[in-house]
């Protein structure tokens, strides 16, 4: 396994703050409080979101700069600090028997950045969960296909697949899910690896969505190109069967579409929502390389991530990222709701909303 990464460098920059805000809570819940870490991001409010939906109560675990919007108004408690040593742990883990670790770091201007989130801040986590193991009843690590990287000869990748994670990014979350499975014998643990996620809210594969709007499909590469898909609601229910179930302890499953999708037909797809006309080209891999070492260059100046960077290039230049469900859907009985069209009708439905598309 590639777990054998220098990159465990630097503090943590996460507030220093610890505070909290409460509102009430139903009274006829009658269970412990979930504790979700990454709850402002787009995976976490949607899992928020549907774990309010079935009554549970709720605490999440938030930087003080972080963006409210989806959390600030709902019936939980808001505990500031972030995955470090600065956080007051007691009061993120009052009456907590259920925690959800969704945070993480996607996109990072350095590799040192992944690490030191990714895998240092779930370190930091499984610690303090360990500390309070009697009143814990499931962590779930919420990890990613990079974690294994992308499929091999064609055939899409499963939970038998020896993890070749081919970014710091992949490296860091393997590392991140190898400090689970180190307390798998004193926290009753469960890993979640979703593949690229899309929906309302989602950010990261945006600029997708803005490039075919604007009648361009950039392809690094002549070889096709094929994707699994989660939408974020689908996700967001797997990882809640997959942390409820008595057949889910110290295992690990990929939550994903049921389906792979070949890149192409998913652009045509999104024009075709869009009613545009979309041109496709092709990119070298050097000249793709060169743009993004550029966009790097120029990030570092603006002391922001770049939106292109090597590592993004070395991904969409592979030829698969693929995953097989199956044994979620034997063990846990997961079976993915949301078709691949309405979904990205909502999702194209949404930015527009926004004044994004």
């Amino acid at each position: 396994m590639d777990t054998k990464v220098s990159a465990q460098t630097g503090q943590s920059t996460l507030p220093q703050s610890t505070l909290r805000r409460t509102t009430n809570m139903s009274e006829s819940n009658n269970f412990g409080t979930i504790l979700v870490t990454g709850a402002t991001g787009f995976v976490g409010s949607h899992l928020v979101d549907r774990l309010l939906e079935r009554g549970n109560r709720l605490s999440c675990l938030v930087r003080k700069s972080s963006n409210l919007r989806y959390v600030k108004d709902l019936q939980i408690n808001l505990v500031y600090g972030g995955l470090d040593h600065s956080t007051d742990w007691d009061e993120a883990f009052e009456g907590v028997d259920t925690i959800y670790h969704v945070a993480g770091t996607t996109f990072a201007r350095r590799a040192a950045d992944y690490f030191t989130v990714n895998h240092k801040g779930t370190e930091t986590l499984l610690a303090e969960a360990v500390k309070r193991s009697a009143n814990i009843k499931r962590f779930v690590y919420v990890s990613s296909l990079a974690a294994v990287g992308p499929a091999r000869n064609g055939v899409p990748v499963n939970e038998d697949t020896e993890p070749a994670p081919i970014t710091p990014y992949g490296r860091s979350k393997l590392m991140g899910e190898e400090a689970v499975r180190m307390v798998s014998g004193v926290l009753p643990v469960t890993i979640v690896r979703p593949p690229a996620v899309y929906g309302p809210r989602d950010y990261g594969i945006f600029e997708f969505f803005k490039a075919v709007k604007g009648g361009m499909f950039p392809m690094i590469g002549r070889q096709e190109k094929r994707v699994s898909l989660i939408h974020a609601r689908d996700l967001a229910d797997g990882i809640i069967l997959a942390a409820e179930s008595d057949k889910s302890l110290a295992r690990t499953y990929f939550i994903s579409s049921a389906d792979d999708y070949s890149m192409r037909a998913v652009a045509d797809l999104i024009a075709a929502l869009m009613r545009r006309r979309l041109r496709t080209f092709t990119i070298p891999r050097p000249v793709a390389y060169g743009v993004a070492f550029a966009a790097e260059g120029a990030a570092a100046l603006l002391g922001r991530p770049p939106v292109i960077n090597r590592d993004k290039v070395t991904d969409l230049s592979q030829t698969g990222w693929t995953c097989s469900i199956e044994r979620a859907r034997s063990e846990l009985s997961y079976d993915p709701k949301i078709d691949l069209e309405e979904g990205l009708r909502e999702t194209i439905a949404w930015y527009k909303s926004e004044g994004w598309l």
